[in-house]
């Protein structure tokens, strides 16, 4: 409601600066009716033209339940759980027709478990369901329908935008079943681009404040041309006008490959990799790029030469934007593929041939990352026990105290400490040691690589 009250009060505004400016003389008065009715008729026309694109989808997933695990028994005796179903509501949209088959995207949220899927048309035309395929790591899920008995099929087919295309401030509209409302429409703009959340491993969402609710996910969120510019999946509970949308270009991309290949074949570097922060960036005298925190024993960036300490700049001659324009770029490059990284390396720029792997379906040791006197440290030398069970050299953190410069700057309990501004450590001695010829040389900052259980970091030490 508030985004199109603003809708409504724009359209006035220009109404009225367009009459203030018109000369007395000459020119024809512009009628505000009109340009409301007009506005109006185009955004209906739009909403009748996508409308039947739009379904509902219900999904039973069976769950276990023990209705006696929250009492306080005084004899135990084993309960074989019982099980019931349980009915998700959620949209999707037509997106494509083939050999009498009707393709639907939607969320994997919405079907994700399910044992019965059934698409909802019209309050008269329901059918049961295929799930083709799923990816969590994008939330996308594809969903197949016989198209027998479902009236004029082409009418009802979305046509597709290009989310490359969306810029902040254009009106956008959602359409979906918010608790079951079937097509529900709500209007908005565009509120900000390429938004992580942190819900699933790939993410840059569309933000819009256009209202979505629970029943919304999967349905589509549409520009003024009634093209899908993205697929509807979350929203920010506590907040207002907080909803994100998966860019139609990814969930077309995820959508093409499990039809192709019935699962999604990613492209694959082997790197663990960072934001340059400024803390980062005054450590090391460089300020754009993304930082390669750990490179996987065996894996393609490994082969070819890519280090620990790389800063890569480019792909293939464009420049990268975030960590996540990378992760997306190779995510789409097929395995098999020769790409050219331009990195920064010592201070030197070069540039490594990289032949992209595939994404195995599991990978050892999930990599983390984080953003980032007396030091508020405690350390040992790591034991020859140690050193050979984790395979590095460095230095055992044994205690960090709380609201010291190391607390602040992530060090914990556990980590181990391998490199200070690029230099091995393999002692406390030597730790303390490079730390001193920082200060001398006047830093303040020392940027550390920590192995952090099985995977790399940096972090940056301030130093007092």
């Amino acid at each position: 409601m508030r985004a199109t009250a603003l809708l409504f009060l724009l359209v006035i505004s220009i109404v009225v600066g367009c009459k203030a400016q018109a000369p007395k003389e000459g020119r024809t008065q512009i009628n505000s009716g009109g340009v409301l009715e007009s506005f109006e008729r185009e955004l209906t026309k739009v909403v009748d033209k996508v409308s039947p694109s739009v379904v509902t989808i219900f999904a039973v997933q069976e769950v276990e339940f023990n209705p006696f695990e929250d009492f306080d028994l005084p004899f135990r005796f084993p309960i074989e759980p019982f099980r019931q179903e349980r009915r998700s509501l959620g949209s999707g949209v037509i997106v494509k027709y083939e050999k009498g088959k009707i393709y639907i995207l939607t969320n994997n949220h919405v079907v994700e478990g399910a044992k019965r899927v059934t698409v909802r048309f019209d309050r008269h035309t329901e059918k049961r369901a295929k799930i083709v395929g799923t990816d969590p790591k994008t939330d996308i899920a594809v969903i197949e329908v016989d198209a027998e008995g479902i009236d004029d099929i082409e009418s009802r087919i979305a046509k597709l935008g290009d989310s490359d295309k969306v810029r902040v401030g254009q009106l956008a509209i959602a359409i979906g079943n918010p608790y079951g409302l079937e097509r529900t429409v709500t209007v908005g703009v565009v509120s900000a681009l390429k938004r992580s959340i942190g819900i699933t491993q790939y993410e840059s969402y569309i933000q819009t404040d256009a209202a979505i609710n629970p029943g919304n996910s999967g349905g589509p969120l549409i520009n003024i041309h009634g093209e899908v510019i993205g697929i509807n999946t979350a929203i920010v509970a506590s907040g207002q006008g907080l909803g994100f949308a998966i860019p139609i270009n990814l969930a077309r991309w995820v959508m093409e490959q499990i039809l192709e290949h019935g699962k999604v074949v990613r492209g694959w570097l082997g790197v663990v990799i960072q934001e340059i922060t400024p803390d980062i960036a005054e450590a090391i005298g460089v300020k754009e790029g993304i930082l390669v925190a750990q490179v996987m024993k065996g894996s393609p960036a490994d082969k070819a030469g890519l280090k620990v300490g790389d800063i890569i700049i480019a792909l293939n001659g464009r420049k990268l934007e975030d960590v996540r324009d990378l992760q997306l770029s190779i995510m789409k490059t097929k395995p098999g593929t020769e790409v050219t990284l331009t990195i920064i390396r010592e201070g030197k720029r070069k540039e490594i041939k990289v032949k992209v792997g595939e994404l195995p379906e599991k990978i050892s040791g999930k990599p983390k990352s984080y953003e980032g006197e007396d030091l508020g440290l405690s350390l040992r030398d790591l034991t020859p026990k140690e050193k050979a069970r984790l395979g590095v050299e460095g230095v055992l953190v044994v205690s960090v105290a709380p609201g010291s410069p190391a607390y602040e700057s992530g060090l914990r309990p556990g980590d181990v400490i391998m490199r200070v501004n690029y230099k091995k450590v393999s002692t406390v001695r030597e730790f303390y040691k490079l730390i001193e010829s920082l200060k001398d040389m006047g830093k303040s900052k020392a940027l550390l690589l920590v192995r952090r259980n099985s995977s790399n970091v940096y972090l940056v030490l301030p130093l007092r």
